[in-house]
């Protein structure tokens, strides 16, 4: 009995570095929001980021050649930002987040669109997506 209960741990305890390579837990990197426009003259946009309760946001950039990025972080799971610039149809905003393997965790809106011009743009027509 005894060899059975010693053969037992020692199979435990050579099979817990295996378990324990295969768990694998959130991995913290960036993702991209891209956006999709009716237009050909945008000059801003600003945008809101939520995580889900578990996930965090942990900082933003830009993405468009030329863009510039004014951002807020009200608390971990949410990030507001506007960005300037000549806009295009395209990627738009890095963000940095906790865990990459969930980017349906993560959700962005459209709060406001101006032209270069400076003239507010209705939001219908415009799209965001995270990848």
């Amino acid at each position: 009995m005894r060899r059975v209960l010693r053969g037992a741990v020692a199979l435990a305890v050579l099979a817990s570095p295996v378990a324990l390579a295969t768990c694998s837990g959130p991995t913290a990197g960036d993702l991209t929001v891209s956006l999709v426009t009716p237009n050909s003259d945008d000059g801003a946009i600003v945008v809101r980021v939520t995580a889900s309760q578990s996930k965090e946001i942990t900082s933003a950039a830009v993405a468009c050649t030329g863009c510039r990025i004014f951002a807020e972080q009200p608390s971990a799971t949410e990030l507001r930002a506007v960005v300037t610039g000549n806009l295009a149809a395209g990627p738009l905003v890095r963000i940095s987040v906790s865990d990459t393997g969930a980017p349906t965790a993560y959700a962005v809106q459209i709060v406001q669109v101006a032209s270069r011009t400076y003239q507010l743009r209705p939001t219908s027509g415009y799209s965001l997506s995270i990848q």
